[in-house]
């Protein structure tokens, strides 16, 4: 009888000391922040290619990807397309470009409005070391195949 009527024990409450869990958490944060990135771009760089230095943080969107390399060697969305011609226009990069530009239009037509992608934007990928004479030939071939707007692709310093 005596087990029916013994009394129990009061629970006291227990202190938890969250201090270590907040600075791992604090720490967590920190390391995710640091690792983010705004865009949505992947980019892939071909062998040979050094990218110029920059400060400007403002991201650029997905568009069709140009790169050339110091040898000349010129690549649309990682695929080699040829060599820069002595002098003169690149028809086979005009063509590459506006059979890009028709799936884009197409992948347009599929999607929302919201989520389309700018049909008049190409990203160039230059060697630091390329003449200008090269970089302005890229981008008249682009202009021809119907790409209005260029977006310079360099390394961040930040």
């Amino acid at each position: 009888m005596k087990k029916k009527f013994t009394r129990h024990k009061e629970r006291e409450a227990v202190d938890v000391d969250i201090t270590s869990l907040l600075d791992i958490l604090t720490i967590l944060l920190v390391f995710l922040l640091k690792s983010y990135n705004a865009s949505d771009l992947k980019l892939d760089l071909q062998k040979g290619l050094e990218m110029a230095d920059s400060d400007a943080r403002t991201m650029t969107r997905y568009a069709p990807v140009v790169q050339v390399n110091k040898e000349e060697k010129v690549f649309l969305n990682n695929k080699e397309i040829g060599r820069m011609p002595a002098s003169g226009e690149m028809p086979v990069l005009t063509e590459a470009l506006k059979k890009a530009k028709a799936g884009i239009e197409a992948d347009n037509a599929k999607k929302a409005k919201n989520q389309q992608t700018n049909t008049e934007l190409v990203n160039l990928v230059f060697d630091k070391d390329m003449d200008y004479a090269v970089v302005q030939r890229v981008m008249h071939d682009s202009a021809l195949a119907g790409y209005s707007q260029f977006k310079f692709i360099v390394k961040g310093n930040y």
